[in-house]
């Protein structure tokens, strides 16, 4: 009895092995699990450019030959073919040295403001599955921005009220344009104590909106828009020796002077905690900023 059952706990551990051994087998893979995909779904080149190439993979264990015919999806295109872009390529062949090709894309460049426009490209008839992004949406960003006289990097020499958190001679912001709204455009350093300790765009913060008015002569930032850091928030005053009440829901105003070549802040403003106005600033900036393009 003590022989059958050191017998059949063998047979039963052996038994646990094979399946073990068996569940770790790597799955086999052939060529009718190949696909093809664009590498990216989405895809952005300026109207000046001219030329665009978007890539597209054959996905395969040993590598093999295949074809790709490209398609516009004008249901949902708002860019239109011959007008404002021409495909040299509309078919792509693929080779085991050759697992990537690209889609050449020439784009017109008008000359006229007519906003964004949106190219929605699909991959059609292939030899080969198609995996999951198998539609490329290329926006068109136009160069003719209403906008454009303001956008880029200017010398922003700042002070400060509290002490070893300023002056900043070397100080300087970017202004750039939002990619929907023609009448937005994003403000990134404008405090320079947060610049000065890394918040930035990279991380997040000390980047804020502002809407440029209809005669293109001022830019409105609101208020309590967050830097990103506990619940710290631009703020601003009615004056510049921020002796007034802080403007919790109100606007921080730039002055565009010299088309854009000039630009004034003429009121203090900050970056303070919203749960303390009154006492839980992090830096204060006097009124009269002067800032010119570099």
């Amino acid at each position: 009895m003590k022989f059958i059952n050191k017998l059949s706990y063998s047979l039963l551990a052996a038994g646990v092995v094979m399946l073990s051994s068996c569940s770790n087998d790597l799955p086999e893979f052939s060529d009718g699990d190949a696909f093809m995909a664009f590498t990216s779904s989405t895809a952005r080149v300026n109207e000046a450019q001219g030329t665009v190439k978007i890539p597209v993979s054959l996905t395969s264990l040993h590598g093999m030959t295949a074809s790709v015919k490209v398609e516009v999806v004008d249901s949902t295109s708002t860019a239109v073919e011959g007008t404002d872009f021409t495909i040299a390529n509309k078919e792509l062949s693929f080779t085991p040295e050759a697992s990537t090709q690209e889609i050449t894309i020439n784009i017109v460049d008008n000359n006229v403001f007519t906003g964004n426009k949106t190219v929605v490209l699909s991959l059609g008839e292939t030899s080969v599955n198609l995996g999951y992004d198998r539609t490329c949406t290329l926006t068109i960003e136009d160069d003719e921005h209403p906008l454009l006289f303001i956008l880029g990097n200017y010398a922003a020499p700042m002070g400060a009220y509290f002490s070893g958190r300023g002056p900043w001679p070397d100080h300087s912001i970017t202004i750039s344009r939002d990619n929907e709204d023609i009448t937005k455009v994003w403000i990134e350093n404008l405090d320079p104590y947060f610049a000065a300790n890394g918040f930035t765009a990279a991380s997040g913060t000390n980047t804020f909106y502002g809407t440029v008015n209809s005669e293109r002569t001022q830019i409105s930032i609101p208020c309590s828009q967050e830097v990103g850091y506990d619940d710290v928030c631009l703020y601003g005053f009615d004056d510049p020796d921020a002796e007034t009440d802080i403007i919790e829901k109100g606007n921080i105003i730039i002055e565009i002077k010299d088309d854009g070549q000039t630009l004034v802040i003429p009121n203090a403003f900050g970056v303070c905690r919203s749960s303390n106005l009154s006492g839980g600033w992090f830096n204060i900036v006097p009124g009269g900023v002067i800032m010119t393009k570099q």
